[in-house]
């Protein structure tokens, strides 16, 4: 290559073989150790040797690192001890075999290669959740009033500490911290280009582990702990990709196979396996394909990611709710209690639009990737929503996931991430039919590994499924219908309930005042007579309470202004209200025709 070739850092399979020629003088050498020789063995330009990602690593090393992690997955280097490599003979006969370029292909045609396997992650033995030792995933880049984020990782390990800089929302999770558990301090950024794997051009989640340690004593101010933090080699040099957390305190447990391949990584150096990752169905779908790709353009586009919260209570007040705060935070209370809720209700007081807007408000932020949404009705089967066998394209049977496994596999490589289900009209089908086995693992106390069960379909002898605790459920319910008593007994114990109920007060008079400029005077008459429709509902034997009527029949979806509020009111009754009367008052059109009438002031 020429000098010319290195006016900017080479694509990281440039550095395949310098990688391999550094470490076959036979001794065993240390990660740090090989990027520096290997930058100087290629002579790059000192322009390039400066050139860093955003987050200060230099993109040399970083490419170093990845070409290393490569040729341990081809066995042309083998890992001696954590942070430590030597070369095999395998990678000696590389270099004799290739004396002037070793490519990505080349490694990928070597007998080891793709018969890569990473250590075991199946679990010694099956023990609950809450006996699994924890390891803490920790930010240290803080900003101070308002001001940019600044990285106090070398300030933490040399004063043997860590600590979330008040104020945050993690002190009781810092206070369960115990003397003896493994800590790392990491940064959570996206990275598009250069990547040690192909996934067609897209972005993937990362991590850079910056420190590992172990936590000596927790003082108990919600804050800090005490750390004896380890020597700089026994960090990995390479990053990590898929599983990841961009929260400031990040608790794993290693009750599933991806938190164990992530300490295994951090704290025992272990490789990370790419493969297994993108063959896992939730990286599979996220990424469909993934083809070699090239590119000229070799910025590493990353972000540094906040757990900042965006969306309140106060938001979905903003936005239409005619609930008070302290209702809206009732709500948000029992969710975060039982893992669900269910919105139950008479026709029209906005169930589905609440169930939206409350997971925004548990998400953080108003995030619809993260709100998965299906209605149940009557023949909605095991098969469709857990899984089933299905037709597939060649005519024959294929074992299909349903959309509830789907958002367990979503959930759970989000561990970070709030997922909510909404369910609406949830009443409508066989619950328990429905989820089967997996109904039991809704209840708040079985969200953990060790609660997992085998389908009635499996994948294989030693599948095993579990609801992971960041997933949440809100149902919707409509009183009205006459089913809810075949499910009810079902959705008592797992479910929290919000009893919604409608609401012609002030705060729905101000917001149809202000949005479509309705007198309110025409608005409180209004309201008067529809309180009394209501109270004539709730008094009828056949009917009750569950059937008076919500206020989004009134509530206009558009900010228009109604030049001829009665006329608007007319369009209601007639089209929408006269034809629910006479479903309720079917035997008594008299009396259909009178409280329709008197909803419109004419009596």
């Amino acid at each position: 290559m020429t000098t010319d070739d290195f006016r900017r850092a080479p694509r990281w399979q440039k550095f395949i073989r310098p990688v391999l020629k550094v470490v076959d003088d036979g001794s065993t050498w240390k990660t740090k150790e090989i990027h520096v020789a290997v930058v100087d063995a290629m002579g790059l330009q000192e322009s390039v040797t400066r050139e860093v990602n955003d987050s200060g690593q230099p993109k040399a090393h970083n490419r170093a690192g990845w070409a290393l992690s490569a040729l341990r997955r081809a066995q042309a280097v083998t890992s001696v001890r954590n942070g430590e490599s030597q070369i095999t003979d395998l990678g000696r006969e590389l270099l004799t075999t290739h004396p002037d370029e070793i490519t990505q292909n080349d490694l990928r045609e070597t007998p080891g290669y793709w018969d890569y396997e990473p250590r075991s992650r199946n679990p010694k033995n099956v023990v609950d959740s809450d006996d699994l030792p924890s390891y803490w995933f920790v930010g240290a880049a803080f900003g101070e009033d308002g001001g940019p984020s600044e990285d106090h990782t070398a300030e933490f390990v040399e004063s043997g500490i860590w600590r979330a800089q008040q104020p945050h929302k993690y002190a009781d999770l810092i206070k369960t911290m115990r003397p003896g558990e493994r800590i790392a301090i990491k940064s959570t950024f996206t990275r598009k280009h250069d990547l040690p794997f192909d996934i067609d051009g897209q972005t993937a989640s990362t991590m850079r582990i910056r420190a590992t340690g172990t936590i000596v004593e927790n003082p108990g101010d919600g804050d800090s702990v005490l750390v004896a933090w380890d020597s700089e080699e026994a960090v990995p040099q390479e990053d990590w990709y898929f599983y990841t957390s961009r929260g400031t305190v990040w608790q794993v447990k290693e009750d599933v196979w991806t938190a164990r391949a992530l300490v295994d990584f951090t704290f025992d150096g272990a490789e990370q396996d790419y493969a297994a990752f993108l063959r896992a169905p939730y990286w599979t779908e996220k990424y469909s394909t993934w083809p070699d790709v090239e590119t000229d353009d070799l910025e590493d586009d990353e972000e540094e990611l906040v757990d900042a919260v965006t969306y309140t209570v106060d938001d979905i007040i903003a936005k239409g709710s005619f609930a008070s705060a302290d209702e809206l935070n009732g709500y948000l209370d029992a969710l975060r209690r039982k893992k669900n809720l269910i919105l139950q209700g008479p026709p029209g007081t906005g169930k589905t639009w609440l169930a939206k807007r409350l997971a925004y408000a548990l998400i953080g932020r108003e995030d619809r990737s993260l709100i998965h949404a299906v209605q149940f009705h009557p023949t909605v089967s095991y098969e469709d929503f857990v899984r089933g066998w299905r037709p597939g394209g060649d005519g024959r049977l294929t074992l299909t996931d349903g959309l509830f496994l789907e958002v367990i596999e979503a959930a759970k490589s989000e561990p970070d991430t709030t997922h909510v289900l909404v369910i609406e009209e949830i009443n409508r089908a066989n619950l328990a039919q429905v989820m089967g086995e997996l109904l039991t693992l809704l209840e708040a106390d079985k969200r953990k590994g060790s609660e997992a069960l085998r389908l009635a379909y499996p994948r294989g002898r030693d599948e095993l499924i579990f609801i992971p605790e960041n997933l949440y459920v809100i149902g919707t319910m409509n009183l009205a219908d006459r089913s809810l008593a075949i499910v009810d007994f079902a959705l008592r114990r797992r479910f929290a309930f919000a009893d919604l109920a409608p609401q012609f007060n002030a705060a729905w008079r101000a917001w149809v005042g202000a949005r479509n400029r309705i007198d309110d005077t025409f608005l409180r008459d209004l309201a008067r007579r529809i309180d009394t429709l209501n109270g004539a509902i709730a008094g009828e034997r056949s009917l009750g309470s569950q059937y008076r009527i919500g206020h989004s029949f009134f509530t206009p979806a558009n900010p228009t202004a109604i030049d001829d509020p009665q006329a608007w009111l007319a369009d209601i009754v007639e089209q929408e209200i006269h034809p629910l009367l006479s479903d309720y008052w079917f035997d008594d059109p008299a009396r259909v025709e009178k409280e329709s009438a008197t909803l419109l002031g004419r009596s």
